[in-house]
């Protein structure tokens, strides 16, 4: 849990409670109470309170610029330690999509955690949270941080499915644009579905029956609700099984697409993150 000073801090830096409680999961009541601890103890006001917005007073500004830097130093002086850990040791916090957080990793959170006993992982949908805030984020982009280093753990290209009876009943299309026939199940951030035909882009929006989060469009294609555009870390095993058929892999899009694992730069050499990272590239060497 953050102290009473990070908790300041935060709330100085967003400009209100609200926004501190959506970085810190609490209340905005919650980080409120912590900032009157604080200034009950200190003596002193060190923020102005209004129905508008919460500003710092000169105190307050004077106690932020002092102490800001102090916490920062402790934060690198607390994870230079790390580099004398001969093993993995504290708590990690991962942030990725919802569908992969459920589908792959948290199957290997178990096998991590029974080999590095003193770890902790703390996994949160990226659908919810903001990458700032976690020691690694699996995203389908390298990040364009300059402070930050971007490891490609492995092709994650999107595949055109359905199940074996959606298409016994309503055949399979051999051309994209027969998919406007089709009862399509689309991903809400992902409405255009881009395909390669004689040589050129072309881009269709299907008539999408149901939409929805990758997960849910997932279970929809698996129940032969339609046919949908899933990534392929969600339907490798499916498609080895025959839960579901591929199709119109001809028309592959030429947008190469990836799962990375992004992490601060002055961090991954450390045990704990050179330790999961490697352990992340090694489970998907293979691809999905």
């Amino acid at each position: 849990m953050a102290s009473e000073l990070e908790v300041f801090i935060l709330v100085a830096e967003s400009g209100g409670f609200a926004s501190a409680a959506r970085r810190l999961r609490l209340t905005p009541s919650a980080i409120s109470r912590r900032v009157a601890q604080l200034e009950d103890r200190l003596g002193v006001h060190l923020l102005s309170r209004t129905t508008r917005k919460v500003e710092l007073t000169a105190a307050g500004e004077a106690y932020f610029l002092r102490i800001k830097p102090l916490l920062a130093a402790i934060s690198e002086a607390t994870q230079n330690l790390e580099t004398f850990s001969p093993v993995p040791a504290g708590q990690l916090r991962i942030s990725a999509p919802a569908a992969f957080l459920e589908r792959r990793l948290v199957p290997l959170v178990g096998e991590y955690l029974e080999v590095n006993r003193q770890m902790r992982i703390e996994m949160v949908p990226s659908e919810f949270s903001s990458s700032d805030e976690f020691d690694f984020t699996i995203q389908s982009l390298p990040s364009s941080d300059q402070g930050k280093v971007s490891i490609k753990i492995a092709a994650n290209p999107w595949i055109i499915c359905a199940a074996p009876s959606y298409l016994a009943t309503f055949g399979t299309p051999e051309h994209p644009r027969e998919l406007q026939a089709h009862s399509c199940l689309t991903i809400s951030t992902h409405p255009h579905w881009q395909f390669i035909v004689d040589g050129k882009e072309l881009t269709i929006v299907p008539p999408a029956r149901f939409i929805s989060f990758g997960g849910a469009v997932y279970r929809a294609a698996r129940e032969g609700l339609g046919i949908a555009r899933l990534a392929a870390f969600l339907v490798s095993e499916d498609l080895k099984s025959g839960e579901l058929v591929r199709f119109l892999d001809q028309y592959g899009s030429s947008r190469e697409r990836d799962f990375y694992l992004v992490a601060d730069k002055e961090k991954i050499s450390l045990t704990k993150f050179a330790g999961f990272a490697d352990f992340i590239k090694t489970k998907f060497a293979a691809g999905f």
